[in-house]
């Protein structure tokens, strides 16, 4: 019996996905209408740009006060910037393709924030923080985004959320640093996209 309840757990694991996403609410607007998008970035993510995170446990494996790779932190603005621009980018073109018009001056807004997100290799403002890490350090990464679509009374019409993180470490070898990241937004854009083309 002992055995077979082994080989069973052993099967589940191997049977496993090889990443975790989660999605909750779906994006919808009243009628076919053109958006505006705007992209921020969380309060919390805003901080890890230059520190540790604040909450103690959020640290991971932090081995000291400049372990950004082991700790969640000290990514670097010019990352995040870049983050950023790669959601308005994915966004933008998976809105051109489901014919979902996209204008600044649109009447319902879609606002949406990178709450978190998680490097594959370590971040340039890394490297620099601790000469003794090397690019060839590798972790599952990932990204957790949130969404709102709001009129122009400032009225919130619906909500979305999303995240993925890599689970399967052996799936990063010859990644950059923020593939991860970058899988997760990409699946956010396409569901969001979906979403507000039906």
């Amino acid at each position: 019996m002992r055995t077979f309840l082994i080989c069973a757990a052993a099967a589940a694991l191997m049977s496993a996905p090889a990443s975790a996403k989660s999605k909750s609410g779906a994006l919808h607007l009243p009628s076919a209408q053109p958006l505006k998008i705007s992209v921020s970035l969380s309060d919390d993510l805003l901080h890890r740009a230059d520190n540790l995170p604040k909450k103690r446990r959020d640290r991971g494996h932090a081995r000291g006060f400049n372990d950004g790779w082991g700790g969640n932190g000290f990514y670097g603005m010019r990352d995040l910037d870049r983050l950023k621009d790669e959601v308005t980018e994915e966004l933008l073109e998976d809105f051109a393709k489901a014919d979902i018009a996209v204008s600044d001056t649109a009447g319902y807004e879609l606002q949406v924030v990178l709450v978190d997100a998680k490097p594959t290799r370590p971040t340039f403002r890394q490297l620099g923080k601790q000469p003794g890490l090397s690019y060839q350090s590798l972790a599952n990464g990932g990204a957790k985004l949130s969404a709102q679509i709001v009129d122009s009374a400032g009225n919130v019409v619906s909500t979305s959320e999303y995240d993925w993180y890599e689970t399967n470490l052996g799936d990063n070898f010859g990644s950059g640093t923020w593939s991860d990241a970058n899988r997760a937004i990409s699946r956010f854009a396409r569901s969001t996209a979906k979403s507000l083309s039906k």
